[in-house]
């Protein structure tokens, strides 16, 4: 079969950096061939924090597009223009031809995230900027983009879209042994795939990185808890803990398929009560990203042995988390005493917890493959999405193609 070379960009909730990788695909066996990632500038982050801002509000990009066209035209070509000097500084760095590239799988940013599982009775929508004809033209690169879309409109959830590709890394890692693996992301958002002989499955669990990262952004300055400096000075304070639970406990306790938004993280009033010292509320902050990671397995079969969990995601290089992960897993932890029976039938005995590093697939740039994955699985006119992850109605092919040169005018997604 014919080796295809496809490249992922990822750009996420954070607006820290794009990640790019080049990945190789022979049959059923994935490689990473390269990897490039730098900081976004602050201009093009500032610019879309402010359009987030404004969709969060009203959510129809067509008027805002008519409204603010100059505004709109300079963010999005300053950004269209910055991944594209990206992946020519990857390509050039490693000397690769672009003719070597079958094609790009470009996510675009998202400033809005309405599923059906939030939507309910409303029309569900979902939308993501960027001009893949941009940047195939940019960089003289087919490039394939908008792959939500297509979910949506089938009925689906649109996300998450990690779980067709963490099965296809776990086929490579367990091809002999059938393992049931449990890849965990641990992002702005954390999500869960599972990936099994009988199934996959995937859904996001509820905030990871956005509730931390606002405390230590509002209240230190800094980005991130870098290496849990902060959480590791504080206490868990079980009040808290309730209160955040509480205020998430719809999408945490919905039955799968569900995807969610930053959106929908509501900063209780707990967390910014200054007269708790900050660090007990960034402890409890950190704490509650593994709890709901863990409370979320209670929707796995309890059939199905778990022993497998793979972390990729910046949010585990927070030690705190991955320890409290740990923790909470094996029964170490205390959870609310609400849910003490929950997590004595959730915790297992021995969990290998283990980086998706360890078995050559670097986690900081998961992301990105999934996308070079999607790709792709569209060269290929292939089904990538399924109902059992995202709830759309049949196996979707996702994407468009934009080749250089070129004549698709999107801006922004379909489905938006």
């Amino acid at each position: 079969m014919h080796k295809i070379k496809c490249i992922g960009i990822m750009t996420g909730n954070s607006l820290d950096a794009v990640d790019i990788v080049l990945t190789s695909f022979l049959d059923d066996k994935i490689s990473d061939e390269c990897s490039f990632s730098k900081d976004i500038p602050l201009d093009i982050r500032d610019g879309f924090l402010e359009l987030k801002s404004k969709m969060q509000q009203n959510k129809d990009i067509s008027l805002y597009y008519t409204n603010n066209k100059a505004f709109f035209t300079q963010l999005h070509d300053k950004y269209i223009t910055f991944i594209a000097n990206c992946v020519s500084e990857l390509l050039k760095t490693n000397n690769i031809s672009p003719s070597e590239v079958d094609a790009i799988g470009f996510h675009g940013q998202t400033c809005h995230h309405f599923p059906p599982s939030i939507a309910k009775s409303k029309k569900a929508s979902t939308l993501q900027i960027g001009s893949g004809q941009m940047l195939a033209d940019l960089t003289g690169i087919t490039t394939i983009f908008d792959f939500r879309s297509d979910d949506i409109l089938n009925g689906g959830e649109g996300a998450p879209l990690a779980p067709t590709h963490n099965q296809n890394i776990a086929n490579n890692i367990f091809k002999d042994t059938k393992e049931a693996v449990v890849f965990c992301n641990g992002g702005n958002t954390g999500n869960i795939s599972l990936t099994s002989t009988e199934n996959t499955m995937g859904w996001d669990v509820g905030p990871f990185n956005h509730l931390a990262d606002y405390l230590t952004r509002t209240e230190q300055n800094k980005s991130c808890d870098f290496n849990g400096e902060f959480g590791k000075k504080g206490k868990i304070q079980i009040d808290i803990l309730r209160a955040l639970f509480i205020a998430h406990q719809d999408l945490i306790d919905r039955d799968p398929p569900k995807s969610s938004d930053p959106a929908w993280y509501k900063v209780v009033p707990e967390i910014t009560n200054k007269d708790v010292s900050f660090y007990d509320r960034i402890r409890t902050v950190e704490f509650f990203s593994a709890y709901c990671m863990i409370y979320n397995l209670k929707f796995i079969s309890p059939k199905l042995t778990l022993k497998y969990f793979l972390l990729f995601g910046g949010g585990w290089n927070n030690p705190i988390i991955k320890q409290d992960f740990q923790d909470l897993i094996s029964g170490k932890a205390t959870p609310l005493p609400e849910h003490k029976e929950l997590f004595a039938n959730i915790s297992i005995k021995d969990p290998i917890i283990c980086w998706a590093d360890d078995y050559g697939y670097s986690g900081q740039f998961m992301e990105a493959r999934i996308f070079a994955d999607m790709a792709r699985y569209k060269l290929l006119n292939k089904a990538y999405t399924i109902p059992s992850v995202t709830g759309c109605k049949t196996p979707t092919i996702c994407g468009i193609i934009a080749k250089p040169q070129g004549n698709n005018k999107q801006l922004w997604s379909r489905a938006s």
